[in-house]
C-alpha cells in the first residue's frame, strides 16, 4: 500500500500532551488498487486496542476533515450535562457505521490546592510567605552566578528529585517561621488534590460539551445517522434532563449554516435573473420559461450521481447552481429569437415559429453544452487525492447540462408554443 513516512511522539515533553503521530505515505494510484478510504478502514480496524487511549483519529487527507456526527450538549449543572455526554457517546458507538467517537471530557493535570490554616496564620505565615518558600525548595532558588569567559553559570539549589515526587514528602517539608524555628507544612496548611477537565468550553454564556464522531458513508449516510440520534437518544436526553440543550456541532453545522446562506441568497439571485430577463426580453411569462429548465437540471445532476455511484454532496450542490447560469443563458438566446420572430412576423403562428427559433439556435445552443461536456468530462476520471472533492461538482454539471439541454431544445419550444396558441 504504501511505506511509513514519519513518527513522532511527545511524551518527553512534560508540558504537551502525551501525542503519538503516524503518517503514512500511499503509492501512486498507478501501482496501488486501494482507495485512502478502504486504506483507512483498514487500518482502523486492524490497530488493536486501543482503551488505554484517550483518543485515536485517523484522517485521510491534507486537511482535517471536520466531524459529520457531531453534538453539543450545554446545561447549567456540569454533573447532569456529564451524564447526558456520556450516554450520548455510548449510544453513538453502539451505532453501526459510527466511528471516532470522542468528547472533550478528558481531565486535565493534577494539581495540589494548598490553604493556610488558622494554626499556619497564628505562626505568622502568611499565603505569600508559604508560597515562595515552597517554589524555592521545589522549584530552587538562585543562590549565586559564576562567570566563565563570556557565558554565566547560575547556581540552583533545591531539594534532591526523590523528595520532589512524594506527596508524603511534601506534607513533611519544614517551613521557616518568621520569628524563627520551622514547622511541618501538613502542620501550617491543608493539602487538596484536584483535578479539572482539560478543557472549559461554554456557549452562549452556559457550560458546555462536545460529543464527535464520523460516519461511514458505506454503512450510514450522516444524515441517516443524525436523525436516528435525534429521534432516539436525543428524544430520551431531553427527557431525562429537563433544561438541557442538545445542538449540532462541527460538519453538521456547517453544513445548516451553508444551507441557510444559501436559502437567502439563491432566491435573490433567481429573482435578480427574472428581473434582467423580464425587462430584457419584455415579458413577465417567458423569463419561468426559461426558468424551468433548472429543475431539469436537477433532475440531470441525480440521475448521473446515481449512474456514476457518486454520494450527493455540497459541491454537487455548487455544481447544480453553477449550471443554472448555463440553463439560463440557453433559454435566453432562443426566447430572444422567438420573440425576434414573432415582431417581425407578426401572422406567423407560435408553432412555426418556435420550430424557426429553435432551427436556427439549435447549433449555438448544442455546441455550448457539448463544449462544455467535453471540457469537464475528464474530470470524472479523476483520482488524486487532492482533486477528488471536485468529482461531484462536475457530475452535477454534465448531467445539469445534458438534461437542460434536452430540455431547452425539445421540451422549452413545446411550453412556448402551448402558452401563446392559448391566445390564438
Amino acid at each position: 500500500v504504501g511505506s511509513i513516512l514519519s513518527t513522532r511522539s511527545d511524551e518527553e515533553d512534560i508540558y504537551a500532551e502525551n501525542l503519538a503521530t503516524i503518517r503514512a505515505k500511499l503509492h501512486d494510484r498507478r501501482v496501488r488498487k486501494a482507495e485512502p478510504r478502504e486504506i483507512e478502514l483498514a487500518w482502523r480496524r486492524l490497530v488493536g486496542d486501543t482503551s488505554q487511549a484517550e483518543h485515536i483519529e485517523f484522517v485521510k487527507a491534507r486537511a482535517k476533515p471536520r466531524p459529520n456526527v457531531a453534538y453539543s450538549l450545554s446545561h447549567d449543572d456540569q454533573q447532569v450535562m456529564r451524564e447526558a455526554a456520556l450516554e450520548l457517546q455510548a449510544a453513538m458507538s453502539g451505532m453501526a457505521g459510527i466511528y471516532g467517537v470522542f468528547d472533550n471530557l478528558s481531565p486535565g493535570a493534577r494539581k495540589l490546592e494548598i490553604e493556610l490554616t488558622a494554626e499556619g496564620e497564628t505562626a505568622g505565615l502568611t499565603t505569600a510567605y508559604l508560597g515562595h518558600q515552597l517554589r524555592a525548595r521545589l522549584h530552587g532558588i538562585e543562590v549565586q552566578r559564576i562567570q566563565r569567559g563570556r557565558e554565566e553559570i547560575k547556581v540552583i539549589v533545591n531539594y534532591p528529585p526523590q523528595r520532589r515526587r512524594s506527596l508524603n514528602e511534601l506534607k513533611q517539608i519544614r517551613i521557616d517561621r518568621p520569628g524563627g524555628g520551622q514547622l511541618p507544612l501538613l502542620a501550617v496548611a491543608n493539602i487538596e488534590e484536584t483535578q479539572e477537565p482539560a478543557e472549559l468550553t461554554r456557549l452562549d454564556g452556559k457550560p458546555a460539551v462536545f460529543v464527535k464522531a464520523r460516519a461511514d458513508v458505506t454503512t450510514i449516510s450522516p444524515n441517516r445517522a443524525r436523525r436516528t440520534l435525534e429521534e432516539g437518544v436525543i428524544k430520551e436526553l431531553q427527557a431525562k434532563f429537563p433544561g438541557i440543550a442538545i445542538e449540532r456541532d462541527g460538519g453538521a453545522r456547517d453544513e445548516l449554516q451553508t444551507l441557510e446562506t444559501l436559502s437567502i441568497l439563491v432566491p435573490l439571485s433567481l429573482l435578480s435573473i427574472y428581473v434582467v430577463m423580464a425587462g430584457f426580453l419584455r415579458s413577465y411569462w417567458k423569463p419561468l420559461v426559461a426558468a424551468a429548465g433548472i429543475p431539469a437540471a436537477f433532475v440531470g445532476a441525480v440521475f448521473i450521481h446515481w449512474i456514476l455511484g457518486w454520494n450527493f454532496t455540497f459541491m454537487s450542490v455548487f455544481g447544480i447552481v453553477a449550471v443554472s447560469g448555463v440553463v439560463v443563458n440557453d433559454g435566453l438566446v432562443l426566447l430572444d429569437r422567438y420573440g425576434a420572430i414573432r415582431r417581425n412576423m407578426s401572422t406567423l403562428p407560435a408553432i412555426a415559429a418556435a420550430a424557426t427559433a429553435t432551427r436556427q439556435r439549435f447549433r449555438a445552443v448544442f455546441l455550448t453544452s457539448l463544449t462544455t461536456i467535453l471540457g469537464l468530462s475528464p474530470l470524472l476520471y479523476e483520482r488524486s487525492d487532492t482533486m477528488l472533492f471536485m468529482v461531484p461538482f462536475a457530475a452535477s454539471m454534465l448531467g445539469g447540462l445534458i438534461m437542460s439541454g434536452i430540455f431547452v431544445l425539445f421540451v422549452m419550444p413545446a411550453m412556448v408554443m402551448i402558452a401563446e396558441g392559448f391566445q390564438e
